[in-house]
């Protein structure tokens, strides 16, 4: 179970309101499943559907993680207008299985997310616990 608390679920939350209406998208790193930091990235071609972060953002923040002792835990986006479910172009874009997917939807009057598993185009939901550290 992926374990976060408030106030760093709260942080992505914010980054994909700053980002309405296009998706806003970032690394969550830590250890055993238990969110530790929250890294925002920059969609480089803004759009309500799709994020896209560039080669050499991705390399430094992933390299800043790993001098932080950490482990990328999982990918997180934000679907600003459909229900916190990937997308075939979310499920075919995913690279690492062992890294989970995080959505965050504001399709509804408070901000919903859910936490999957994606393995060969496929995705399974993984228990996800917001709450105190």
């Amino acid at each position: 179970m992926v374990r976060i608390d408030q106030r760093l679920y709260q942080q992505m939350v914010d980054h994909g309101y700053t980002c309405l209406p296009n998706e806003a998208c970032g690394l969550i790193s830590g250890h055993d499943e238990k969110v530790e930091q929250i890294w925002p990235l920059v969609n480089d071609r803004p759009s309500p559907h799709r994020f896209f972060v560039s080669k050499t953002i991705v390399s430094s923040t992933l390299d800043a993680i790993e001098q932080s002792g950490q482990q990328v835990l999982a990918v997180y986006h934000t679907h600003p207008g459909t229900a916190p479910v990937p997308s075939s172009y979310d499920l075919q874009s995913h690279q690492d299985s062992t890294v989970k997917m995080v959505i965050i939807s504001y399709k509804f009057h408070s901000p919903r997310s859910a936490c999957y598993s994606i393995l060969d185009g496929r995705y399974v939901k993984h228990p996800f616990h917001i709450g105190e550290r």
